[in-house]
């Protein structure tokens, strides 16, 4: 796949992006991102820009995807995003889109316009210090000495000594590069602070980091925190996900929704075994490189030969769910759903399902039906600590309605509260979800309640609690997700069974058919 031409038809050169009306049009030429904050392009934000990337060479180096030379347009969106001048920027891309690079052209051309600009650069992979050295000499020594190759005429100073890398400017400006960790930045001031593959940040290099970095801006003008990397394994916590989601930050990252369905996951192209995968498709609306810096055909060999999960969150930008504790639904997207109608009596076509705490320690009963224009409502039957008779109210409940109780038979106790219903005399009708429908019921509720379909009752406590702390976890090992409580460890007692018995409620409501009967009024 080639890189689609400019409006103009003609690809443009360095020089060519120095014009405003060129450079916007070609900035604009990739894909939606998922977030982006408010972009700035100035005459001298782009001449930085573009002496950054005449330094790095790549007005003759020629990119991955079309063979061409210069800036690909998301390199142009990730400096105009930092030159809007937030002190703290988020900057997710997947990987091969050539993030790293845009920051170092943006860099070095500040470096060498503005004068006594002080940068930090550090990076979060294991043997940190090491790492950033090597990328230091190769991503960037390697390049201005080959268009300088004769050190006394260089217009600045390199130094490559382990632990001591750095590039120095007549004007006062530095470049340093540092081995990560809280003494990486302590003894400095710095304009830019940039954290590379911050992504790799654990908990506890995130909170040295967010003690460190921020005091050592103070007094400098409009200084900025840099963090860049790739959709992370884990959110809580993570130096990247953190400054992604900052109040405020500067952020510009591509990806697939985190409510997408698994199944679209599942194969690089739909077929009879996967009727809905579309990866090919995903790739090519989320992934700013290809067709500039990264093939397609590259990409699919990839997705061959990487685990579904790390494919996920490598080329679809979809962060994994370990350690996540960030609440999922927003509080205000869960108000819009309240209506002030009275609840109703029951239509003969309703969806029951129920959910139980792993432990026991909480058991709801929930309904699902559909209402008007295309909304869905859902609401708690029955609520409870513990189980003693829960299963003798879901049978009564379930018996005045005339209908089928869906349950999760991957849970043991929800096996033995059915257990007995279904032998008594007449049988309570029960359907067991597939275990993929677990995840898949949660990703329904969620875009049913994104897209604005979803209504709820007032005076449902127990459903509200839940829908203010219930996370997305990680389910198996193809990246799909559940809901999930905050913390296993420290909270597992906290009750999101009212989430879970409506998201299946509201998963099994399109196989429902009519009672027959008359509609009910059920007390809650």
């Amino acid at each position: 796949m080639s890189a689609p031409l400019a409006p103009t038809g003609v690809l443009p050169s360095m020089a060519d992006l120095q014009d405003e009306a060129t450079w916007l049009e070609w900035r604009s030429m990739i894909p939606t991102p998922t977030d982006v904050t408010d972009l700035v392009t100035t005459d001298q934000t782009r001449a930085e820009f573009l002496e950054g990337a005449r330094l790095l060479r790549m007005d003759v180096r020629r990119r991955g995807g079309d063979g061409h030379p210069g800036p690909s347009p998301v390199q142009l969106v990730i400096a105009d995003v930092l030159n809007a001048g937030r002190k703290f920027n988020g900057i997710m891309e997947p990987r091969r889109s050539t993030k790293t690079t845009a920051v170092q052209a943006v860099i070095l051309g500040r470096c060498t316009f503005r004068e006594d600009y002080l940068v930090g650069w550090t990076m979060t992979k294991k043997d940190g210090g090491q790492k950033t050295g090597e990328r230091f000499r190769k991503d960037i020594v390697s390049h201005v000495e080959r268009l300088y190759p004769d050190k006394n005429s260089r217009p600045f100073i390199i130094n490559t000594g382990k632990g001591t890398e750095h590039i120095r400017w007549p004007n006062g400006s530095y470049f340093n590069a540092y081995a990560p960790g809280n003494e990486a930045f302590t003894s400095g001031a710095y304009d830019i602070a940039w954290v590379d593959e911050a992504q790799d940040a654990t908990p506890e290099m995130t909170e040295d980091m967010m003690t460190s970095i921020p005091p050592t801006l103070d007094g400098r003008f409009l200084p900025q925190m840099i963090a860049s990397g790739t959709a992370p394994d884990y959110q809580q916590g993570n130096l990247l996900w953190k400054l992604l989601t900052m109040e405020g930050a500067g952020v510009i990252r591509h990806g697939i929704p985190q409510d997408t369905d698994p199944a679209e996951l599942e194969a690089w192209e739909p077929d009879e075994e996967h009727p809905v995968a579309r990866v090919r498709e995903l790739i090519e609306l989320n992934h700013p490189g290809i067709g500039f810096t990264t093939p397609l055909s590259d990409v699919a060999d990839n997705f061959k030969a990487m685990t579904s999960k790390a494919f996920q969150r490598e080329y679809l930008s979809l962060p994994g769910e370990e350690g996540s504790a960030t609440a999922l639904i927003k509080q205000p997207l869960w108000t819009a759903t309240k209506t002030t109608d009275p609840f109703p009596a029951l239509p003969p076509v309703v969806a029951l399902a129920i959910a139980i705490h792993p432990d026991g320690k909480w058991a709801s009963l929930a309904a699902a039906w559909k209402g008007k224009r295309g909304k869905r409502h859902v609401a708690l039957l029955h609520h409870q600590e513990g189980i003693t008779n829960f299963g003798k109210t879901v049978l009564l409940k379930a018996r005045k309605l005339n209908r089928q109780v869906i349950f999760d038979s991957g849970r043991p106790l929800e096996n033995v509260e059915i257990a007995p219903l279904v032998a008594g005399r007449p049988p309570l009708r029960t359907r067991s979800l597939a275990r993929m429908d677990i995840p898949r019921s949660a990703v329904l509720f969620m875009k049913t309640l994104t897209a604005g379909d979803l209504v709820t009752y007032s005076g449902q406590d127990p459903l509200d609690l839940a829908a203010e702390i219930v996370v997305r976890r990680g389910f198996g090992a193809t990246g799909a997700w559940a809901f999930g409580r905050p913390d296993e460890r420290t909270r597992p007692d906290d009750d999101i069974t009212p989430i879970e018995a409506a998201s299946r409620a509201l998963y099994a409501l399109d196989d429902e058919k009519s009672s027959g009967g008359v509609p009910q009024i059920v007390s809650i």
